[in-house]
């Protein structure tokens, strides 16, 4: 890559010292036109970190950046950037997810029905956070977060309590495979990408890229508005 000039940022630091909002680094916004691959890809790291502690506002800085910038790899880094920064916008909410499909089975036989009861995992997902996890199918999940379950509904039970914890809250099961004593299976838990996840088929991945990518776009429209 050609050495070049850098001209415009000074004109983003004029605009942002005159807005109020910290100045974009202007040291990293050079350094992602780099000669050296890494010394780009150094920039591009460090420019989201700087961007990590006041997201709002550097949007709005890297969103000039991304399109009035004469260098394209600059402005690519800054969509990479701010494609972070949406990212991580998308996981702040919603509801959590494991991505198996289960059904409940009694460990031991109980008064009236109230016996110790477990979840059988039937399947796994692709592209899920289980699968990436390791939680196979056939594993018998017998507590979640050091909480074990008594008598009918487990699923039920099961499915809202994951349900109601964010995504990339790290949860803990503890799973029988084969052995005696279960092991523990820890997972950070996803965002759900479609409601009743029975009907989504195919790879979680992909739905979950592709409700990413809605975000994002959606995302960028906000913050090119503000």
């Amino acid at each position: 890559m050609k050495a070049r000039v850098f001209r415009i940022a000074p004109l983003f630091l004029a605009a942002t010292l005159l807005s109020g909002k910290e100045p974009l680094p202007v040291d990293l916004v050079k350094g992602l036109s780099s000669e050296e691959f890494a010394g780009r890809e150094a920039a591009q790291a460090e420019l989201l970190e700087w961007a990590r502690k006041s997201p709002k506002s550097a949007a709005s800085e890297l969103v000039r950046l991304s399109k009035g910038d004469d260098d394209p790899e600059i402005r690519k880094r800054a969509l990479q950037v701010l494609r972070a920064l949406a990212d991580a916008d998308y996981l702040s909410e919603g509801q959590g997810y494991l991505g198996i499909l289960m059904q409940e089975e009694f460990l031991e036989a109980g008064q009236e029905g109230n016996g110790k009861a477990g979840i059988r995992v039937l399947d796994v997902m692709k592209g899920s956070p289980a699968e990436k996890a390791d939680l196979r199918r056939g594993d018998l999940i017998v507590s979640l977060d050091g909480k074990g379950w008594q008598g009918g509904g487990v699923v039920t039970e099961f499915g809202n309590t994951v349900s109601a914890k964010k995504p990339l809250v790290e949860v803990t099961l503890m799973v029988k495979r084969g052995e005696p004593d279960p092991i523990a299976v820890t997972m950070k838990l996803g965002k759900r990408p479609v409601p009743d996840l029975r009907m989504a088929g195919g790879d979680l991945g992909l739905l979950e890229d592709q409700a990413k990518e809605r975000h994002f776009k959606e995302w960028l429209r906000q913050q090119q508005a503000e």
